[in-house]
């Protein structure tokens, strides 16, 4: 009887084990149909979350990125010159990863800030507030160190306004700010020389 049972399972196993095979390369298919697009949108989008956070620039040249950041680009100006950087960093959020996109000009004052990512889940309503324009707009025109301000707390011109609610996001992402522009004070021409005071 046992032995019976085996042959008569034997099929149902084959078309299980065949059902997967068929399903892996289905799924083989469709990761090699869509990796390219995929990955070109990825790249439309760091281009122009660039673009957004160092508007004075009409191109960018990638240059090797510092320990803890991922990616660093000079931006240029039609002559050539560098004109800024716009430099990218993951941070931790309360949801998850948070791309953190800056722009500086060559003296350190910030141009820009731009918040995203493909894993970007921070809670809608709450730490995803911090993409708006509400939350960005406060970082341009300021330099590093920045601190996070809420309520009541005493503010100055190094200070962001923390999202309501959303503290946490709002002091990674302002940490990530802070993070990217230590990482760029070896390419930043110093103060003396012309910069921001």
């Amino acid at each position: 009887m046992s032995e019976n049972n085996t042959r008569r399972r034997l099929p149902a196993y084959l078309v299980l084990m065949i059902i997967t095979l068929i399903a892996g390369l289905v799924l083989g298919g469709v990761y090699a149909l869509t990796k390219d697009p995929i990955a070109a949108r990825e790249a439309e989008d760091a281009e122009n979350a660039r673009r957004k956070v160092l508007p004075i620039a009409v191109s960018f040249e990638s240059m090797e990125a510092p320990e803890g950041l991922s990616s660093l680009y000079a931006g240029l100006d039609a002559e050539g010159n560098t004109v800024g950087y716009a430099a990218q960093k993951t941070a931790r959020g309360y949801g998850g990863e948070i791309e953190v996109t800056l722009g500086t000009d060559i003296y350190g004052n910030i141009t820009g800030l731009s918040v995203g990512g493909k894993n970007f889940s921070e809670t809608a309503g709450l730490g995803a507030r911090s993409k708006d324009e509400a939350f960005t707009s406060q970082f341009a025109g300021k330099t590093a160190p920045l601190s996070v301000a809420k309520g009541n707390d005493e503010r100055n011109a190094h200070t962001i306004d923390a999202i309501t609610s959303a503290t946490i996001t709002s002091k990674s992402v302002t940490g990530a700010a802070n993070d990217i522009m230590a990482a760029l004070d070896s390419v930043l021409i110093p103060e003396t020389e012309g910069g921001a005071q």
